[in-house]
């Protein structure tokens, strides 16, 4: 149970509020708490935090934008596989609180937005007492001490296959929760550019094995897809090493990552 609640009005006093109370923890839908912390500061008079930006080529989305502002753009207006995970999540009343920074940022197992900013590629805005900074979400673990994440870069990618699976419970997040993203770009009946990947209990994202595609010829074959499929896994297996995930959801991912390379053939 909270039992103090700070209010920020800037990202700067969001900071000085956070340097000042030492275990205070940044809220903002409070959605996905299931251990209130005892002191917080809420973002949700952060003006700058509750912003869309639409850009050429891509969306800069603030940490405090509900999941339902986004939705609100548009299937037009937002990457294909990002619109269907939004929908994916809980129902209008919860996305309408929960907001895209405390989906990325949760603690735990990854929630459900995490894999398809990954394919991608988002990037994340951070800021400190004396300086800004951005980070690919492919290589993000934490957020470092004395650090905000002030925004979200979202391209608007345009693939010619996008698909979305949320794997576990329907309704909120659990240890048999995670989310499959795969994208392909295509040129001349060939790959031109191929994104896979996997978040919940840990994140997957092989470059090696994405730029191994680049070129291939389509329509694949049983036999490509079969090939792909073993380098595939074996390249999951390999970050899954000592991680804590149940053989139910490799078997999910292998089927998913068989799925989605089947519809290229």
């Amino acid at each position: 149970m909270i039992k103090q609640m700070l209010y920020a009005k800037t990202p700067n006093e969001l900071l000085t509020l956070l340097k000042n109370n030492q275990g205070a923890q940044i809220v903002g839908g409070c959605t996905g708490n299931e251990d209130f912390p005892k002191k917080a500061v809420s973002i949700k008079q952060i003006k700058d935090f509750n912003h869309i930006t639409r850009h050429e080529r891509f969306l800069t989305v603030g940490p405090g934008v509900t999941l339902n502002q986004l939705l609100s753009l548009g299937q037009n207006h937002l990457p294909q596989i990002l619109y269907e995970a939004l929908l994916s999540i809980a129902n209008p009343i919860i996305r309408n609180m929960a907001t895209i920074g405390g989906n990325i940022l949760s603690s735990g197992q990854k929630h459900t937005l995490y894999a398809p900013l990954m394919a991608l590629d988002a990037k994340l805005d951070f800021k400190t007492s004396s300086e800004s900074y951005s980070e690919s979400i492919l290589s993000f673990k934490s957020v470092a001490q004395g650090s905000i994440l002030t925004a979200i870069r979202i391209p608007l990618l345009d693939s010619d296959l996008s698909i979305f699976r949320r794997i576990g419970p329907d309704q909120g997040i659990s240890e048999l929760s995670a989310s499959f993203a795969f994208l392909a770009k295509i040129e001349k009946n060939s790959l031109l550019s191929v994104r896979l990947t996997f978040a919940g209990p840990f994140t997957f994202h092989s470059k090696e094995f994405e730029n191994s595609l680049v070129g291939k010829r389509l329509p694949l074959s049983q036999k490509d897809v079969s090939q792909i499929c073993e380098d595939a896994a074996n390249a999951f297996n390999k970050t899954a090493t000592d991680k804590m995930i149940s053989d139910v959801m490799k078997q999910q991912f292998f089927n998913l990552t068989r799925y989605s390379f089947e519809q290229l053939t």
